[in-house]
């Protein structure tokens, strides 16, 4: 602030010129001024100013940027080719009045979409409905459906309820079967499809498919030389928000930090979610919060988004921490809270960028599909693989919560290319049938519940796509470790 700047000056405080920028770009409370003007001091040098900063909880410190002058990106040279998927983001079309026939229209919906992926995979046997199984006469059929029990008999067989647009059936599955195992990870809610023989009351399977994805998938390449960043879950707003990473993340891509080839490249940043920390998000929130006022959070936000290169194309997709409604599938971020020029997204939405097929989901089924299968937080990119076989972004219904529309926008029609998820705080990659699987991390320190969890969140790791030759760099910006 100017007007402080002067009456730190008029006080008779000199500042030092890291000083002066460093206050220029910060919004100086009462408390803070009133400290500089009693400290009695002839001149103020940055690093007393930080301190007096970061001793008003209120008020983070915001690291200055730096930008090299001999910087010469590549990705200035080429114009932005993206396209917003529309059909796929609920945003500005949200019809759920919450009655009985929506929630019937959303599982309708939801089936049809999956059985119809099931149908396309090829099978020897004929496809048969659950009302139909009595005319099979023993003989061996594919059989789909909607599990909506599971439980293990005496036996130590499984045994599945499961429903269709037609009826239901029971479904056993024996210990003897190749397929035992993996019909262990079946899930409530799961659409899946059973290969076996109707024997009376039962249908005996001996196999179970998932809608998955295809197994001769390639990785698509970009033509152009460019590079797409991954982030998500900044937390902007919370007193364990990194600024002065944050600050490095920029400065590398204003060819700053090192590897400036591959910053020169980069075209594209994907946000995926909790942009910033919200407020009344879970019990007593506010005691972490530093900011506590939500459109100063986006404003800090929108602060940071200045500094990017203006060749540079931003998307930004909200989370369960941003001031959106709290279920799924979410629209985006309204004009009001967030006013930098960034492209709005809905979660999930889809996109293509450069050619490349993109699902972005910011992932807070996460939780449910880990705790179900026992992956572990310390291996998001497994969980995810979990919701690509299932072809549906939160399979098991009730745990996270979603609004009912007539549409189901959580289902996965269309394979992507990059698949980008976050809300865990835990970096993850890996390729999976020709996907990109991407979990982008953090940029908040461990937090006092994830300390009370055991859990590791690796904040300030970036995953940068470099387009053209397919490979995923990660480069690490917390301070005392080298850059990957």
């Amino acid at each position: 602030m100017q007007s402080d700047i002067e009456a730190i000056y008029k006080k008779g405080i000199r500042l030092t010129p890291d000083a002066y920028e460093f206050l220029e770009k910060q919004a100086i409370n009462d408390g803070v001024l009133a400290k500089i003007l009693s400290s009695g001091a002839v001149f103020l040098t940055r690093e007393t100013a930080e301190s007096y900063i970061a001793s008003e909880e209120k008020i983070p410190v915001q690291a200055i940027v730096n930008r090299a002058p001999d910087f010469k990106p590549s990705a200035r040279e080429h114009e932005p080719n993206y396209k917003l998927i529309d059909k796929a983001d609920i945003s500005g079309k949200s019809n759920c009045t919450g009655k009985l026939e929506d929630f019937v229209g959303y599982f309708r919906n939801r089936f049809e979409r999956i059985e119809k992926i099931l149908a396309s995979r090829a099978s020897q046997y004929p496809i048969v409905k659950t009302n139909k199984l009595k005319e099979t006469q023993g003989g061996k059929v594919r059989l789909i459906g909607m599990v909506t029990q599971k439980r293990v008999t005496k036996k130590e067989n499984l045994l599945f309820d499961i429903e269709d647009e037609e009826g239901a059936a029971k479904v056993v599955l024996t210990k003897e079967s190749k397929y035992f195992k993996a019909a262990q990870k079946v899930l409530l809610d799961d659409i899946v499809a059973f290969d076996g023989k109707n024997a009376d009351e039962l249908f005996i399977a001996d196999e179970v498919t998932w809608p998955e994805m295809p197994f001769n998938r390639e990785i698509r390449k970009t033509k152009e030389d460019i590079a797409i960043a991954y982030i998500s879950d900044l937390h902007f707003g919370s007193k364990k928000f990194m600024d002065k990473e944050f600050s490095r993340f920029i400065s590398w891509l204003n060819g700053a930090e090192g590897n400036a080839d591959l910053a020169g490249k980069v075209k594209y940043v994907v946000i995926c979610g909790d942009v910033v920390d919200g407020i009344g998000i879970y019990p007593e929130q506010e005691k972490e919060l530093a900011v506590k006022d939500i459109y100063k959070q986006y404003e800090m936000f929108d602060s940071a988004m200045e500094q990017l290169p203006d060749y540079i194309t931003v998307f930004v997709a909200p989370g369960n921490h941003d001031a959106v409604r709290r279920a799924e599938p979410q629209p985006q971020i309204s004009y009001d809270l967030m006013k930098s020029d960034v492209v709005r997204v809905g979660n999930p939405s889809k996109l293509e960028i450069e050619g490349l097929k993109h699902l972005i989901y910011h992932g807070t089924s996460l939780d449910s599909i880990i705790a179900a299968l026992g992956i572990g937080y310390d291996k998001p990119a497994d969980a995810m693989i979990e919701l690509m076989k299932r072809r549906h972004l939160s399979p098991i219904y009730g745990d996270n919560l979603i609004v009912p529309e007539g549409k189901d926008y959580l289902v996965i029609d269309e394979e992507p290319d990059v698949f980008h998820v976050g809300h865990v705080h835990k970096n993850g990659y890996t390729v999976y049938r020709g996907a990109h699987i991407v979990n982008s991390g953090t940029f908040q320190d461990r937090t006092d519940f994830q300390v009370r969890m055991g859990h590791m969140p690796s904040p300030a790791e970036v995953q940068v796509l470099e387009g053209k030759t397919g490979k995923m760099h990660k480069i690490i910006f917390r301070e005392g470790v080298a850059q990957a």
